[in-house]
């Protein structure tokens, strides 16, 4: 965060820290007011990084101690973002074994998954999941009611932003033709919005 900081105030950014370095680093083209930097919170080390230092938070749980610790922390009055993750599909059967294909992963939580070294070891800890399992947590398919209920659970846990991550690269025209005409509309009618 202080070298992407620097690096917006313009001119030449020299850094020398414990995990990174930057040498005679510069951005030519800087914006007219610097994009706010997001960090990922999942628990007290991180929403006290987040709470000190970031503009936003992130996370991906509706868990409202999340927002408290990062309150706490000094970010009182700046945004808190949901993220979810979502299957779009008109065929449930489909979204469901896209989302088990690139999604299993999720179901063993993040501090399981920020432990894990590479590829085969996170092919190893998700071999398991089962697709029901990735469908409890990951809203597939077309119903928007499910959707909305599910990004309900930001808004009562206190998020004040909700982004929706739509699995699968090939499917983003649909996901976001089914949200213009349906899931939007249903959001706004809903009573928390």
């Amino acid at each position: 965060m202080d070298i992407i900081r620097s690096l917006f105030q313009g001119g030449f950014v020299d850094y020398e820290g414990r995990h990174f370095r930057a040498e005679r680093a510069r951005l030519w083209d800087l914006p007219d007011t610097p994009p706010p930097i997001g960090v990922a919170v999942s628990g007290p080390s991180s929403a006290q990084l987040a709470g000190g230092r970031a503009d936003v938070t992130v996370a991906v749980e509706p868990k409202a101690e999340l927002g408290c610790l990062f309150d706490q922390a000094g970010g009182a009055g700046k945004a808190q973002v949901g993220q979810m993750a979502i299957s779009y599909d008109p065929d449930r059967a489909t979204a469901r074994r896209r989302a088990h294909d690139q999604f299993r992963w999720f179901g063993s939580g993040w501090k399981v998954m920020s432990e894990l070294p590479g590829v085969a070891a996170f092919a190893a800890a998700s071999r398991e999941v089962t697709e029901d399992a990735v469908a409890d947590q990951i809203p597939c398919g077309p119903d928007v009611d499910e959707h909305v209920e599910k990004l309900k659970a930001f808004v009562d846990a206190g998020f004040t932003h909700v982004a929706m991550v739509q699995i699968g690269g090939d499917t983003q025209g649909d996901f976001l033709r089914g949200s213009k005409e349906e899931l939007l509309p249903a959001l706004r009618r809903s009573s928390w919005s």
